[in-house]
């Protein structure tokens, strides 16, 4: 025995249940953003993964948190790889906004299963609407530090709205048959439109 539990086939309990973990994710992921989150149930799931279905519910209580684990990692990825590169980026301008859309829309669609899961199967599961409300909370808030916007109610309706163009386009980009369209134009008309949105009105 060890203090991370008893080693079977040479691996803790631990390092068993972080793997079992992460391929549970990876199955999440998968099917959620493939087959969507009807056809993904806790049995189809367990069966990619390889896990017993007993021992899905040591890792996670529910489908549901399973999905909400699945989205919040993505969106970890996010703020982790696009943050930096507008950080990066010289300050103000089109170009800073360009940055920032293009690596949050790259981000997604390189991986289409992430674009599926946070900005449709979410939806679809309709039961972590919390959670989503949420991150679009953070994201508006994101992209007002960022843009500079004023303070205030209108400012954080601003950031709101401009948060919801870019999850709107993104949902509309999930619904195209395959092969999808090129994402180029679509971070073209959002910095088109955050560009205006930020511009005084009277400059």
């Amino acid at each position: 025995m060890t203090d991370s539990g008893r080693v079977y086939g040479g691996r803790s309990e631990n390092e068993r249940r972080s793997d079992r973990r992460t391929r549970l994710l990876a199955a999440g992921l998968d099917l959620f953003g493939t087959e969507g989150w009807q056809a993904a149930t806790i049995e189809r799931i367990c069966s990619v993964a390889g896990v017993a279905t007993r021992s899905f519910y040591e890792e996670f209580a529910s489908r549901e948190a399973l999905l909400r684990a699945v989205y919040e990692g993505i969106m970890s990825g996010v703020l982790s790889t696009v943050l930096p590169q507008v950080q990066a980026a010289e300050a103000g301008g089109p170009e800073r906004i360009r940055v920032g859309l293009a690596g949050y829309v790259g981000y997604l669609t390189e991986d289409p299963r992430r674009a599926q899961v946070a900005h449709k199967e979410l939806r679809v599961a309709g039961v972590l609407e919390d959670d989503r409300a949420a991150m679009v909370r953070r994201f508006a808030a994101v992209i007002a530090a960022e843009a500079k916007l004023e303070d205030g109610a209108a400012g954080r309706a601003l950031g709101l709205a401009l948060t919801g163009a870019v999850s709107e386009v993104l949902v509309d980009w999930v619904a195209q048959p395959e092969p999808r369209p090129a994402t180029e134009p679509l971070v073209d008309a959002l910095v088109r439109l955050y560009v205006a949105a930020i511009t005084p009105l009277d400059a």
